[in-house]
């Protein structure tokens, strides 16, 4: 690329992230005005004795006039969890199985309800619009035995414009040619969060069935990408001893809420499957995302499955356009604040070591010039931020590739170094 051009490419960029004549920054305030009033109510549900069909998860409110249906989910067939998005007010939950699949409770279907049933109260306190809220653990058995709550007359009548998907996918199939694996999801991911999160969700998805005698591989892309920039990486490693699996997620959201609800979800595919080995491959900001659920995962989470970490073009100490955005654009996307240069987020991933167990592989692009607004830079983020002392500090071998920020991880460099770290 000549200087001329990077120097467009950068300025490109630049104009990109305070202009759009502000479309892309009214739709993502609208979207985050939207998310400060809504809750994510999740929960699993459990299945006494042998019961097929899919499971209804319903959240009603009592009123003056009887029982209102507020929403319904299908609960994820995989897991059996489910996450239900509502707006602040007071709630009761149930599940049955409709096992003759015609959107309605039927007399003895099974069925369940979460506590007694217990109201869940959802405030309507003001909080940081950018925290996305949780009600967690409201965990539902479900029995041919047990009957729905009082106020259902025996029945619940739901309509198709009622019923949704569970936003949270543990270890459902996907392939690279699906449409939402499109470059356009990504940015939607980015600036329209919560857009992404009805339409796609967030999850820990599989290209196969699991297989018990293959060790899982997740990767996690990074701002504005989706697992099919992963293709190439997995088409290079040993399928028949590894098995592919992708955090995808909305990267516009704060990242320690993401590693977060990562965690969680790996807890909820390791109490299923047993595994015993995992690798975690990511991608610049993807990184940040993985080191805070490895860290997670080993000392919340007492876990000890995680045996290999590699890093690729991670901003390890954050990104100086990030801390632009936050002071001067009309609205910050909310992982821009985590991603501001020794922000509370990045201090609270190095504020321990990874697992001494686990060896972590760290990979840098140096190739690549935006001399106009950084300094040594691989066309996107700074090497100083690559190479921060402290990921350093904690690497078993570092690979610096003469790679710009996007094209390493189709480098045959790249690739060939990744088959030989994954044929171990």
């Amino acid at each position: 690329m000549t200087t001329f051009r990077r120097f467009l490419s950068c300025l490109a960029g630049f104009l990109l992230l305070f202009s759009l004549n502000g479309c892309v920054f009214k739709d993502l305030k609208k979207e985050l005005g939207e998310m400060e009033d809504l809750y994510v109510l999740h929960g699993n549900i459990a299945r006494e004795g042998s019961i097929e069909g899919n499971i209804f998860v319903v959240a009603y409110q009592k009123t003056s006039e009887g029982v209102h249906f507020y929403k319904a989910v299908i609960a994820n067939p995989e897991s059996s969890d489910y996450s239900v998005i509502v707006e602040a007010g007071t709630y009761f939950i149930a599940a049955f199985s409709d096992q003759n699949e015609d959107l309605s409770h039927d007399k003895g279907e099974p069925a369940g309800f979460y506590g007694k049933p217990s109201p869940v109260e959802v405030p309507a306190a003001a909080v940081d619009p950018r925290r996305p809220k949780t009600v967690d653990k409201l965990d539902i058995s479900i029995s041919k035995s047990r009957k729905l709550p009082p106020g259902y007359h025996g029945n619940i009548a739901l309509n198709s414009e009622l019923v949704g998907n569970s936003i949270v996918k543990t270890g459902e199939l996907i392939d690279f040619d699906d449409p939402i694996m499109a470059g356009e999801y990504g940015a939607k991911g980015y600036w329209k969060p919560l857009t992404f999160l009805r339409e796609v969700g967030i999850g820990v998805f599989f290209l196969q069935e699991y297989d018990p005698k293959k060790v899982p591989v997740l990767f996690v892309h990074g701002a504005v990408g989706t697992p099919l920039g992963w293709r190439e990486t997995v088409d290079w490693i040993d399928t028949d001893k590894y098995q592919p699996w992708f955090y995808y997620y909305p990267s516009g959201l704060p990242l320690e809420r993401l590693g977060n609800a990562l965690n969680n979800m790996i807890d909820e595919l390791h109490r299923r499957h047993g595994f015993k080995r995992m690798v975690v491959v990511a991608q610049s900001m993807g990184g940040l995302v993985a080191r805070s659920f490895i860290l997670k995962s080993c000392y919340e989470s007492n876990q000890t499955f995680i045996d290999t970490f590699i890093s690729i073009s991670t901003p390890w100490n954050g990104h100086i356009m990030s801390q632009k955005g936050v002071e001067q654009a009309p609205t910050a996307v909310p992982s821009w604040y985590d991603m501001v240069p020794e922000s509370s987020f990045i201090q609270s991933i190095f504020s321990q070591k990874l697992p001494e167990r686990t060896k972590y592989y760290l990979f840098a692009s140096f190739k690549g010039d935006c001399s106009l607004f950084l300094a040594n830079n691989d066309g996107t983020v700074e090497l100083a931020s690559e190479l921060d002392y402290r990921a350093q500090a904690e690497a078993d071998k570092l690979f610096a590739l003469d790679e710009d920020h996007g094209s390493i991880v189709f480098s045959n460099k790249y690739l060939t170094l990744m088959h030989e770290l994954l044929g171990r």
